[in-house]
């Protein structure tokens, strides 16, 4: 009986002994690190974007006001200009002979014009006297008068010649940047023909082809442009232009927006992207994608409940997706923390704690 009673004192101490060693193995629930963002409202727009050109308000094909041989073209593409800088040259070698050549005219005209000046006041001082006809006397006149109106015929051709000479040299008007060059030292060009163009310095826009079945609305709408080289930064714009037919090929309407106070990292030619915006009344939060997950076949996303980052699953309302982003239309209120990763690893009710970036 004494023996008895040790095996169960024993075996009694030995569940105990058991029990103990498990309870203090038995591991604890894992706080794990999740990424969260902030829940911010804002204003739903629904918005359009169309690929865009910046280009000048002002661009203007500038040639020659006389045909030659161009000598020397004195800018690039890129150069900027300022009023009065030469910009090319023509041979002026032709012109030059034809200035002299006129002047040539011009001294024979005024020595015409002084021989019948001389003769009519000797005619005019014989009618006097009646010594002459009435007849003659006019014909002295009239021969005056004619070499009176060649020698200014030639003075004014002397003029255009002198005004061609200058001509051969290709000035700027107004500061700008030269966008193309269109002629080469050695060739010959006619009077008008296209040399440079040139963007004038001031105001910039981006071009952009609008579809038929969204031109109606783009004047109502805000529109804002963001260049591809400098992404996330949004320039005002206005629209200016709205081309009143289709381009025959592509079947879009063409769009100027002036930009409003652009950086001066927009250059011409660069490309960027014009966004039509119209607002609505209602709210939506932008989460990345990686924030949802589904609840009874509905999206849902994990909301971490204050103040012990306990996790709840929340049934939320997706109004659309754009690029990487989800917005939100319900489910959700201002300030409220949301997972943004892992979303699918979590468990309701699981304790959390927010991850932070290391320090560099």
């Amino acid at each position: 009986m004494t023996a008895m009673v040790a095996m169960l004192t024993t075996a009694g101490l030995l569940v105990g002994c058991n029990e103990t060693q498990s309870a203090a193995s038995a591991p604890q629930q894992e706080v794990r690190p999740v990424r969260v963002a902030t829940v911010a409202l804002e204003s739903h727009l629904d918005s359009v974007r169309y690929p865009a050109v910046i280009r000048p308000r002002v661009e203007a094909d500038v040639g020659f006001r006389v045909g030659g041989k161009v000598t020397a073209r004195l800018v690039e593409v890129g150069s900027r200009v300022e009023p009065g800088m030469p910009l090319a040259r023509l041979d002026p070698t032709d012109l030059q002979l034809q200035i002299r050549a006129s002047q040539a005219q011009l001294a024979s005209a005024q020595a015409d014009a002084a021989n019948a000046r001389s003769d009519f006041q000797r005619y005019a001082s014989l009618r006097q006297g009646e010594w002459t006809t009435r007849q003659e006397y006019d014909r002295r006149k009239t021969t005056l008068d004619k070499a009176d109106s060649k020698v200014r015929e030639v003075e004014a051709q002397l003029r255009v010649l002198n005004n061609s000479a200058q001509y051969a040299t290709l000035l700027a008007e107004e500061a700008g940047v030269v966008t193309a060059t269109l002629i080469e030292p050695g060739q010959v060009v006619a009077q008008g023909q296209t040399a440079l163009r040139i963007a004038r310095q001031g105001a910039m826009e981006a071009v952009a082809n609008i579809p038929e079945q969204q031109v109606a609305s783009l004047s109502g709408q805000t529109l804002s442009v963001e260049l591809w080289s400098d992404p996330g930064r949004s320039i005002p714009g206005t629209l200016r232009e709205l081309s009143p037919s289709a381009d025959a090929d592509t079947r879009t309407f063409q769009a100027k927006i002036t930009l409003s106070d652009p950086p001066p990292t927009v250059q011409l030619g660069m490309t960027a992207t014009v966004t039509a915006a119209a607002g609505h009344g209602s709210s939506v939060v932008r989460l990345p994608l990686g924030a949802l997950t589904q609840h009874e076949q509905a999206p849902a996303v994990w909301v971490l409940s204050a103040p012990d980052n306990r996790l709840e699953l929340r049934s939320v309302m997706v109004t659309a997706y754009v690029g990487d982003l989800a917005l939100i239309g319900g489910g959700l209120k201002d300030g409220e923390r949301v997972v943004t990763a892992g979303v699918h690893k979590l468990d309701a009710g699981q304790k959390v704690r927010v991850w932070t970036e290391p320090a560099r």
